[in-house]
């Protein structure tokens, strides 16, 4: 037996291995957007590629897939060439060279994988450098497997029909839960925030960055200890000379020791700051909440497309999408809807225009904004004004409070038409 193919079965057969521990890690952590020579949490700036960290995690599996594949493959053959020495196997060899064969694949596809799902991020960090040379070495591969996935896309149409399907039984499935007289209020409520829950995006629940409550990394310690007793958060990001620059997010309970005893602590507070997870406002509430599961975090930072700071969203949002507004005894009481006769109505301009639609049994959706004071900026063009007003979906619109040029509250009269006289 030589020993040469040994040698290049051994060898690929570990490449295939560290690239399944690779690809497996890949997956199970949860993308945030870093640099590969990043500094450390507390000192670490997003760049502007926030929009394309899905695609480059996307090239990187592909990348990584195809290597494997090719490694089993020369595994294989320089296992058959090892056993047999290039003649044709008899039975007994061939029966051997399965059992190695289905042995090597166990190793480096099921045990490798279960390491990547269990170190994750660990193993992720310490396989980038393996990962970005393999991804650079098949880039030619991985676009042309890009190329034949478009052109196969234009060719095969899609299944409309299963998709139109779907959509009407979602439709009759919200009629037979809001007409169902049995069921409470509170629960037909959960029925449909579950029923829609797949298709909300961040961008629907996250906190805007105008009401964002955040630190600055330069501030002093008293300073900080304030901010933090009066904004009654548990957490709260941490930026650098704008808020577009968050760097890290601060627990309010890694202040507690230094609060009890009364005294900075001893690497200054900056080196309390926890890493900060970025994603786009487009993500899906319902894959952020498996990625808050995964990487047992509260809280993500919610980019635009040219990585300034959009807004932020905690777990609480998303699961507020599920079972209504969670109150504790620090929330402002402030309601967002109050009516008056059924005519008259007071708004928060936080209020969203598919509640307010629901409300008000009008139709004042946009495709361009989410909640009644964007619309309001969306027809004036311009920062409104107390005491403007507007006609809107039969109703008469006044601006009644705007703090720091936001649309604070709003006033809605339902208009009442008259039939007109005939004369006599």
């Amino acid at each position: 037996m030589s020993l040469t193919p040994l040698l290049v079965a051994a060898a690929s057969g570990l490449t295939a291995a560290v690239a399944t521990v690779a690809d497996g890690a890949l997956l199970a952590s949860v993308p945030t957007v870093e640099t590969p020579d990043s500094d450390p949490p507390s000192t670490r700036t997003p760049p502007n590629a926030a929009g394309r960290m899905l695609p480059a995690r996307e090239r990187a599996h592909r990348a990584l897939a195809f290597l494997r594949v090719a490694a089993h493959g020369t595994t294989g053959g320089a296992l058959a060439v090892a056993l047999t020495g290039g003649d044709a196997p008899t039975p007994l060899e061939g029966l051997l060279l399965v059992a190695v064969a289905l042995g090597t694949v166990l190793l480096t596809e099921s045990v490798a994988r279960a390491l990547g799902d269990l170190f994750g991020d660990r193993a992720s960090s310490r396989l980038a450098p393996f990962t970005a040379a393999v991804e650079t070495l098949l880039a030619p591969v991985v676009a042309l497997g890009a190329l034949l996935d478009r052109q196969f896309d234009r060719l095969v149409a899609p299944a409309g029909t299963a998709v139109d399907a779907r959509e009407a039984a979602a439709e009759q499935f919200r009629q037979v839960v809001e007409a169902e007289g049995s069921v409470s209020h509170v629960t037909r409520d959960l029925l449909l925030g579950v029923f829609d829950f797949g298709e909300t995006t961040v961008s629907e629940v996250m906190v805007p960055r105008v009401d964002m409550v955040a630190l600055d990394r330069d501030a002093p310690w008293s300073e900080v200890v304030d901010r933090v007793r009066s904004a009654h958060h548990s957490r709260m990001p941490v930026y650098v000379d704008t808020v577009d620059e968050i760097v890290g997010v601060l627990y309010a309970k890694d202040l507690l020791a230094a609060v009890i005893a009364d005294e900075e602590p001893a690497d200054d507070w900056t080196s309390l700051i926890r890493e900060a997870r970025y994603i786009p406002s487009t993500k899906r509430i319902a894959d952020q909440l498996r990625d808050f599961k995964a990487s047992q975090t509260h809280i993500a930072i919610v980019v635009d497309e040219y990585g300034g700071t959009e807004g932020m969203v905690t777990i609480e949002d998303i699961l507020e999408e599920l079972v209504g507004e969670i109150r504790d005894e620090h929330d402002d009481e402030e309601r967002l809807i109050e009516e008056e006769d059924g005519v008259r109505y007071w708004v928060s301009g936080r209020l969203t225009l598919d509640d307010l639609s629901d409300a008000l049994d009008a139709d004042f959706r946009s495709d361009e904004v989410s909640t009644i004071g964007g619309l309001i900026f969306e027809l004036l063009g311009r920062v409104p004004r107390a005491g403007e007003q507007l006609e809107i979906a039969g109703f008469r619109v006044i601006v009644e409070r705007v703090v720091r040029r936001k649309v604070a509250r709003v006033f809605l009269e339902r208009r009442v038409t008259t039939e007109p006289e005939d004369d006599a």
